[in-house]
């Protein structure tokens, strides 16, 4: 996997959006000023970037949901990722704000770019977009060279991952973010991506939406191999839900796994993290090996 290049006639779509006023945000740095030195990221993908590009002491403002690396547990807080407050963020004076579309955000977008504040919106959908993600703030941050260099970096770690299930039998997968109703990982998300990248087939991924709400009559249909429970509530809660399924190959075979690591649902430079584990949780012969070693 290689750091794509970026994509041709990207920046005429951008000043051709920035002509228009769109809602998004999603201008071209300006030539003249210099780099921003205060800067506000309302999601925590766009706060671990940052850390990851040193630029970490620029932020006087994050999301109440920005908890890593360690040290943004510690900088102000100005609401939630799902409905920020502008009050808060004008209040810290951001050169820059950097965003992340959410369920309830949009409005709070739009007020604070008629207040006069300069926001870049991001996107964190699919694998090609944190690539974006890592090229946009590391050219409004004013250093370009250190997002090539992470981007090439976070491609060589998934590269590795893959590299090693290559040959490996691919499981069935049901990878579930929510207990009750059970909402499942569909295709065309980074999560999805992230399935296939470490050696398993997600057996939702025809499902129609990115994050479906599937009835347990057809988990049994589809007979997952493995069932990731990624969802943030308590294993408990996840063995009460599929005990009763013990046709499902993953129940009868005891492959219910937990995958508590909230890097697995964020677009930011832990996605190779997340990928070794989910490949380790695939595959358990992977970490035997790698402990042997």
């Amino acid at each position: 996997m290689t750091f794509p290049p970026r994509r041709p006639g990207a920046v005429v779509l951008v000043l051709a959006l920035a002509v228009a006023g769109a809602a998004c945000g999603d201008r071209l740095p300006p030539a003249a000023g210099g780099p921003p030195a205060r800067v506000v990221s309302l999601a925590p993908s766009v706060t671990e970037i940052v850390f990851a590009l040193g630029a970490g002491d620029r932020l006087v403002g994050v999301c109440g949901e920005c908890d890593h690396p360690p040290e943004a547990a510690r900088l102000p807080r100005v609401g939630g990722w799902v409905v920020p407050s502008v009050e808060a963020v004008l209040a810290a004076r951001p050169d820059v704000v950097f965003a992340v579309p959410s369920p309830g955000n949009h409005e709070a977008v739009l007020a604070l770019e008629r207040a006069g504040t300069r926001v870049e919106v991001v996107h964190d959908r699919v694998l090609a977009d944190l690539w974006d993600a890592v090229r946009r703030i590391a050219a409004v941050l004013g250093v370009p060279a250190r997002g090539e260099q992470l981007g090439a970096d976070l491609a060589r770690r998934l590269d590795e991952v893959h590299a090693r299930v290559a040959g490996l039998p691919a499981p069935r997968v049901l990878v579930v973010v929510g207990h009750d109703p059970l909402i499942v990982v569909g295709g065309g998300t980074l999560q999805d991506e992230l399935v296939r990248l470490a050696g398993g087939v997600n057996v939702a991924a025809d499902a129609g939406t990115a994050w479906p709400a599937l009835p347990l009559e057809v988990v049994v249909a589809r007979a997952p191999d493995v069932i990731v429970d990624a969802a943030m509530g308590t294993d408990a809660g996840g063995r009460r839900l599929f005990a009763r399924l013990t046709t499902v190959p993953a129940v009868r075979d005891g492959r219910v796994v937990a995958l508590r690591d909230d890097a697995f649902l964020r677009a930011g430079p832990r996605v190779p993290d997340a990928a070794a584990e989910l490949a380790e949780l695939l595959h358990p012969g992977l970490a035997r090996t790698r402990d042997a070693g």
